[in-house]
């Protein structure tokens, strides 16, 4: 039988295989993962919710529990929590990630969930509390640190937001996030970091750069006078993802800067183009821009926008 015409198992099934012990559920986890998501796609979560429940039942009345049916039981139960916070239903989804965590402390994947759900309702200070442990557990999710980076310079604990740059920063010390995060704090009057230092060390990161970091690369270039430079290295890195949009308002900016006002204005129409000239859709890219150049430089941007009668 042809795999690619295979019908996929449902959730029901998968949740059946696992209940008359035919199989292991880490041996399936990842499918009834899936199911369980597809499942709610299509009939929303009250279903999906209904058979995993019952896979939690099926390990809470399992004695003599070993590491094994534990470490299930927590799996499920975040899946739970999980399809919960996909929902919207964020306390429920706090309730279930809980009790994954007390059966199993270990998992950091409960403890991101958890903070993704506590900021969700605006509890800032447990979704800190909850990324804090994650990176307690393990330490390696790099995510993780920006995150609590953000949170940190939300609430104004500018002290523990440089803390948690520098801690991230000691285990990848080329992470361009990073960099780039801690070099405009102190370009802002804060810290006593050596910033070119920190900008030398971020721009000899040319190559395998996402999105994001090839903007960040190019806001740097421009920011020690070599805006030729950043324009190339974009255009460059653009013919390997055509469809990137953010790219063109970086290189508007740096033309706009550069007084080169035709060029940007052909940057600002390529955007547009990309964009389908989707006000919503453009809006969800220059918040992304502003990430990195600043707000004021993205109401800049909209202002040509507008002039140009784009936006």
């Amino acid at each position: 039988m042809d795999k690619n015409n295979a019908q996929t198992p449902s959730l029901n099934s998968l949740c059946d295989a696992v209940l008359s012990l035919r199989t292991p559920y880490d041996d399936i986890a990842e499918q009834i993962e899936d199911a369980a998501y597809f499942e709610y796609e299509q009939n929303g979560p009250d279903h999906a919710i209904e058979l995993l429940c019952g896979l939690a039942n099926f390990f809470e009345g399992l004695r003599n529990k070993n590491e094994e049916v534990s470490r299930d039981l927590a799996q499920v139960y975040l899946l739970i929590g999980q399809i919960y916070l996909y929902a919207g239903k964020f306390e429920d989804s706090i309730t279930w990630i809980n009790n994954s965590i007390v059966v199993d402390d270990m998992y950091p994947v409960a403890y991101h969930s958890l903070a993704l759900a506590f900021r969700s309702i605006g509890d800032e200070s447990m979704s800190i509390k909850s990324l804090e442990q994650e990176i307690r557990v393990a330490p390696g999710n790099y995510y993780s640190y920006l995150l609590l980076a953000d949170l940190y310079e939300k609430s104004g604990d500018f002290a523990r937001f440089e803390d948690v740059l520098r801690r991230l920063l000691e285990r990848a010390p080329n992470n361009i996030q990073g960099l780039h995060r801690l070099i405009r704090h102190c370009e802002r009057g804060v810290g006593g970091v050596d910033v070119e230092l920190l900008r030398r060390r971020l721009l000899e990161n040319d190559s395998d750069l996402s999105r994001i970091e090839a903007v960040i690369r190019a806001y740097h270039l421009s920011r020690v006078g070599r805006e030729h430079e950043a324009i190339a290295f974009l255009e460059a890195w653009g013919d390997d993802a055509p469809d990137v949009s953010i790219n063109h308002l970086a290189n508007a900016h740096i033309y706009g800067e550069m007084r080169l006002y035709s060029k940007r204005r052909r940057e600002l129409s390529l955007f547009r183009i990309k964009n389908l000239a989707r006000e919503d859709v453009m809006d969800i890219k220059i918040a992304e821009f502003a990430s990195v150049f600043g707000e004021e430089a993205a109401e800049k941007i909209k202002r040509s926008l507008r002039v140009a009668g784009w936006y």
